[in-house]
């Protein structure tokens, strides 16, 4: 019996629908072959401009890498006077004073620690010794501090001093308590001794020879200040001599600081430097500065400047003008003037200015630091402007570099090579990390009034002290201030780090840590 109409019908759609259904399996196949096909060609090519573009970025880093240590090496070709002294004093024959052509005087200033006489009766001895030498014996007078030495230390101190032919006063301390300083008292009543104080002390009594008028002494032209660094003597005397020099061939500055660095690239003393503008460091690899401000001491580092502005520095090495630190009255400038804590500056009262000889001091106040080295160089500078004097810039010198290994010293020279590539990444890593850190009080200046953050008693508080904003008179080297304290460990020192950082309380409004 033939097909009806509808049963033909349905036959046709369903036939249709067959057809549909297996041109869209086709078409999905077709898909799926194609995609198979398709993406591991897809990938190869996206996998090869990968490859390719990698490939670039090695060839040029590796160019760069190259090229950069032999057309642009960083602070490797000095100013023609650099050379001029370092070829008179070439050899092991070179004449005393070689490095000295205007038979300046300088007057060494060390506050050492050197329990067991590794630093006097080592390397380090020797090259103080020919330091001297290149100077002058008849030019340098020569200053150390120590005190609580181990019998090594004092016998290596007394061998010292017989290979001395130079003006000098070595002094050692059998002991020196330090019940006998100022403390601080913390929130859980116990008395801790600043850091700081005990710092400030031992530099100012390496100073003593300069308190009063001695003629067996003399008048000094600068003051070089030295740490336990390893340094090369002839770039000592280069910061001594060469440190931006006028037409006439004599320095212009009033302080000029190495580099001093723990390793070979990473600048070691951020807690003493700010930049011209009194910001604190950014990353402590080269360039070191911040973009912060108008960035002027970073564009003297780019510049390949000897002389580099700053508003404070230390590193270990430190060269100044001796007028703002040398009595010439053969009396002390006050009675008081060797008591402990004869130079602070009462925070709270603050009823006297800066004034010459200065000397080393340190914020007496809890749960607040600023470096002795940063408000001594502050200090300086306050009473060398008040005075008019015609210098007063304190700078870096880039080309003198000190280590506190005297291997590592070696490597630092290698390093700065290359260092010119640290510029792009050391900005933008100090732009992640937020540096360089804030301080509310970088613009204050000696005398002005200002809102100060202190820590105070408070009974009605759990720890029986609040933070308080008071208003007050500023004193000066407000830019040096951290909101930090480092406290000295009690008991018998050992080994070189004797100190602590303690936490800091929550709660202040300023929060400015280094």
């Amino acid at each position: 019996m033939p097909p009806s109409a509808t049963e033909e019908h349905v036959a046709f759609v369903a036939d249709d629908h067959t057809s549909n259904a297996l041109k869209a399996s086709y078409q999905q196949n077709a898909f799926f072959q194609w995609f198979r096909l398709a993406r591991p060609r897809v990938l190869r090519r996206r996998n090869r401009l990968l490859f390719l573009t990698l490939r670039f970025i090695l060839w040029v880093f590796s160019t760069f890498l190259i090229l950069v240590p032999i057309l642009a090496p960083s602070y490797t070709r000095p100013p023609q006077h650099y050379r001029d002294l370092s070829e008179r004093c070439a050899g092991p024959n070179a004449a005393a004073g070689c490095a000295n052509p205007f038979n300046e005087q300088i007057f060494i200033a060390i506050s050492l620690y050197d329990k067991e006489g590794y630093l006097l009766g080592g390397d380090w001895g020797c090259l103080l010794l020919e330091l001297i030498h290149i100077v002058g014996e008849s030019n340098v007078f020569l200053s150390i501090y120590e005190n609580d030495n181990a019998p090594g230390g004092t016998a290596a101190l007394d061998a010292f001093r017989a290979k001395l032919r130079c003006g000098h006063e070595l002094v050692h301390d059998i002991h020196v308590p330090l019940t006998d300083f100022p403390t601080v008292t913390m929130p859980d009543g116990s008395q801790r001794l600043k850091r700081l104080a005990y710092l400030s002390e031992l530099r100012n009594r390496a100073m003593r020879p300069l308190d009063r008028w001695n003629e067996s002494v003399g008048v000094f032209d600068k003051v070089l200040f030295l740490n336990d660094v390893f340094y090369n003597p002839i770039d000592a005397a280069q910061l001594l001599f060469s440190t931006n020099v006028g037409p006439d061939g004599r320095t212009r500055y009033l302080a000029s600081c190495a580099l001093d660095f723990n390793n070979a690239v990473l600048l070691y003393d951020l807690y003493a430097t700010r930049d011209t503008e009194g910001y604190s460091m950014g990353l402590p690899i080269w360039p070191m500065f911040s973009t912060a401000g108008a960035a002027l001491s970073r564009r003297d580092m780019l510049a390949q400047k000897d002389a580099v502005r700053v508003s404070s520095c230390w590193s270990g090495m430190v060269a100044m003008q001796a007028t703002w630190v040398q009595n010439h009255n053969s009396s002390l400038p006050s009675p008081n003037f060797h008591s402990l804590g004869a130079h602070v500056i009462d925070p709270a009262q603050p009823s006297k200015n800066v004034t010459a000889p200065v000397r080393f001091r340190y914020e007496p106040e809890i749960f607040v630091d600023a470096c002795e080295c940063c408000l001594f160089l502050a200090d300086v500078a306050a009473v060398a402007r008040r005075a008019g004097a015609r210098e007063t810039g304190i700078y870096f010198n880039p080309y003198v570099r000190v280590a506190y290994k005297r291997s590592m010293l070696r490597w630092v020279s290698v390093a700065q090579r290359w260092e010119r590539l640290f510029e792009l990444p050391q900005g933008i890593l100090s732009w992640l990390a937020g540096l360089p850190t804030h301080n509310p009080h970088r613009m204050v200046k000696e005398g002005e009034s200002f809102v100060e953050e202190v820590w105070v008693e408070d009974r009605g508080t759990k720890s029986g002290a609040t933070w308080s904003l008071i208003q007050r008179q500023a004193r000066n080297g407000m830019f040096c201030e951290v909101r930090e304290m480092q406290v000295v460990t009690m008991g018998e020192r050992n080994g070189d780090v004797n100190w602590e950082n303690v936490p800091i309380p929550a709660g202040q409004a300023y929060y400015f840590p280094t």
